[in-house]
């Protein structure tokens, strides 16, 4: 039998011990499925799925469609996050579908029919959907409660709200003299521009505009009105008021 060198039964040898090695390192690891410590990443192509039996995705994290820009050089992927049903149906969203003219993605809470019912407001911020109720204003002056034959300014109607939307909408029904001018205050600045009553004797009044207060603020609501001429009179009522997005 041929004689072998010394140091290739050395190198045997260290090589068995480094396959023990391996094998026992592998037999003592986490399972592959679980995270004890450390942190997860995906880089901005990537993205997180989980599909349902028949490979359809039920959630996406990390990137989404469409891209910010998808000509650009480098490109500039969008990430976010999809939320479905099992259905398909689309449940939760923090997408923009319209990065270029919309570049603030929106989170939208959606039904199994595809209605928002939920979303939040990219240009102005609060809430976009629902369209809240606000409490509508009572009457200031009880001798007079929905009328007044004042040439100035004057408040028929005052009450508080939570500010949850960037703007209101206010629908007013009016009728008296013409010339006679309705409109609304928000916690003492007009919303939108007066409105008077012309050839007829009465005025559906709408009144839409900014919302200047943070969110969850309180503010007050007021609807004054005034007549052209003294001996002149005019009345209101409030229809409706809610908050709506921007």
């Amino acid at each position: 039998m041929a004689t072998i060198p010394v140091d290739l039964l050395d190198r045997i040898r260290t090589i068995e011990r480094r396959i023990r090695e391996l094998m026992a390192s592998a037999n003592s690891s986490p399972p592959m499925n679980q995270v004890g410590t450390g942190d997860i990443v995906v880089g901005d192509q990537g993205r997180i799925r989980a599909r349902s039996s028949l490979g359809d995705d039920l959630l996406v994290v990390g990137r989404v469609e469409p891209d910010r820009d998808a000509d650009s050089d480098p490109k500039k992927y969008q990430q976010g996050l999809e939320l479905r049903r099992d259905d398909g149906s689309m449940a939760l969203s923090l997408i923009t579908a319209d990065p270029v003219n919309s570049p603030v993605q929106q989170l939208r809470v959606l039904d199994h029919q595809g209605n928002t019912v939920v979303a939040t407001d990219v240009a102005g911020g609060g809430l976009a959907r629902p369209y809240l109720a606000f409490p509508l204003p009572v009457p200031v002056d009880t001798a007079r409660w929905e009328s007044t034959g004042a040439t100035d300014w004057t408040t028929l109607y005052a009450g508080p709200g939570i500010a949850q939307h960037p703007r209101v909408r206010c629908e007013v029904a009016v009728s008296g003299s013409v010339g006679a001018s309705v409109r609304l205050l928000v916690d003492g600045i007009p919303v939108d521009a007066a409105q008077t009553v012309t050839g007829t004797a009465t005025l559906s009044a709408v009144f839409t505009g900014d919302v200047a207060a943070p969110f969850g603020d309180t503010v007050g609501f007021e609807i004054q009105a005034k007549v052209a001429a003294a001996g002149d009179t005019v009345a209101c009522v409030p229809q409706a008021l809610y908050g709506i997005q921007s």
